[in-house]
């Protein structure tokens, strides 16, 4: 393969990357069954989101956070009494607009998803 064909591949691949992340909800976890679900994937600063977290299995607290380019954004801890829940999350005002990783952690377990933030 030359190099025009090897960088056609790349750049095709990152292209295909790119867009299953903007336009769809992917979530990783670390823990079997752990996983987030936001109720939207854009959401403005300054306003809250509600987020679906299932299988934080013995975990009494989660903790949220945002990373993206400009950073970590600590978003808080919350006390949870049951694995499946659903938690509203203030999302900072001052946030610069962007692509953002959005990670839940309880006990040993975690889950991300991306968001977009606008």
């Amino acid at each position: 393969m030359n190099k025009k064909k090897v960088f056609n591949f790349v750049l095709a691949i990152f292209i295909a990357f790119w867009f299953a992340c903007s336009v769809s909800t992917f979530v990783w976890a670390h823990g079997e069954g752990t996983k987030i679900v936001p109720e939207s994937l854009t959401v403005k600063a300054g306003s809250e989101l509600k987020v679906t977290v299932n299988g934080l299995v013995g975990a009494k607290t989660a903790s949220f956070k945002l990373t993206g380019m400009t950073g970590k954004f600590e978003l808080g801890e919350f006390p949870i009494t049951s694995d499946d829940f659903t938690q509203v999350i203030p999302i900072p005002a001052d946030l610069p607009p962007g692509s953002y990783r959005l990670t839940v952690e309880g006990g040993e377990k975690s889950a991300k998803v991306v968001i977009n933030i606008n």
